[in-house]
C-alpha cells in the first residue's frame, strides 16, 4: 500500500512539473509573421519578426517555399533594429510559405495566399462588350471566368467566358438601361494549384 502511495504521488508530481514547464516554455528564439494573409499577384507582403536575444544588428535569413517547390531556398538577409526587431518586404508570386533563420534557430513559417489579377474593362458601350485579362506567374488558357451583375441583392452570374492563349476574353451582355455593376470571378477549380479565388474591379457602366 504504502509502495503504490509512493509511486502515485511520484507519478502526480511528474506530471504537474511537465505542465508547469510547458506553461513557462521560452518563446521561439525568432518569430515571424506576415502583414496580409492573401495578396492580389504583383502585391507585397511585410514579414517581420523579432530575435530572442532583442538585440540590434542581428543577421535574420528570410527563406521561401512557393507553391510546387520540395525545399525552402534563402531570399535574402536583413539586419534586427532595436528591441531585436526586423522585417523585410516580398512580393510572392504564386502561394508561398516564408520562414526566419537566426543562429541556427528557425521560425515556424507562415504562408501567403496570392489571387490572380483580374482587370474589367468596357471595350463598347452600344454593343455591351467588355474584356478581361488575368495574370499570373502562369497561363490560364482555356481556363474560365464568371461574369457577375452586382445588385443590393447579391451576384448574378450572367456568363462564362473561356480565356484564350494570353489569358484574355471578349464578351458581350445585355446590359439594362440605367446603372449596371459587373465584375469578373475566377473560382478556385480554375486558379488551382497555386492560386485562391480572383475577382476583377467592379466596373459600373451607365446606358
Amino acid at each position: 500500500m504504502i509502495t503504490r502511495t509512493f509511486i502515485s504521488i511520484a507519478a502526480l508530481a511528474t506530471t504537474v512539473l511537465a505542465f508547469v514547464a510547458a506553461g513557462t516554455a521560452a518563446p521561439p528564439p525568432v518569430t515571424i509573421s506576415a502583414s496580409a494573409p492573401v495578396v492580389a499577384y504583383g502585391g507585397s507582403v511585410t514579414l517581420s519578426g523579432k530575435v530572442g536575444d532583442h538585440a540590434a544588428g542581428q543577421t535574420v535569413t528570410v527563406l521561401a517555399e512557393p507553391s510546387g517547390s520540395s525545399s525552402f531556398s534563402t531570399l535574402g538577409s536583413v539586419t534586427t533594429t532595436a528591441g531585436g526587431n526586423w522585417s523585410d518586404t516580398v512580393k510572392p508570386t504564386i502561394e508561398t510559405a516564408y520562414d526566419a533563420s537566426w543562429m541556427n534557430q528557425t521560425s515556424q513559417a507562415v504562408t501567403v495566399k496570392v489571387r490572380p489579377m483580374i482587370t474589367l474593362t468596357l471595350v463598347k458601350l452600344a454593343s455591351g462588350t467588355f474584356s478581361t485579362k488575368v495574370t499570373a506567374a502562369r497561363s490560364f488558357a482555356g481556363k474560365f471566368v464568371l461574369v457577375q451583375r452586382l445588385s443590393s441583392t447579391g451576384a448574378t452570374t450572367m456568363k462564362k467566358v473561356t480565356l484564350d492563349a494570353s489569358s484574355s476574353g471578349t464578351f458581350t451582355v445585355r446590359l439594362h438601361h440605367g446603372r449596371s455593376r459587373l465584375r469578373v470571378v475566377m473560382p478556385t477549380s480554375q486558379t488551382e494549384p497555386g492560386y485562391i479565388t480572383g475577382m476583377s474591379n467592379v466596373l459600373t457602366v451607365n446606358r
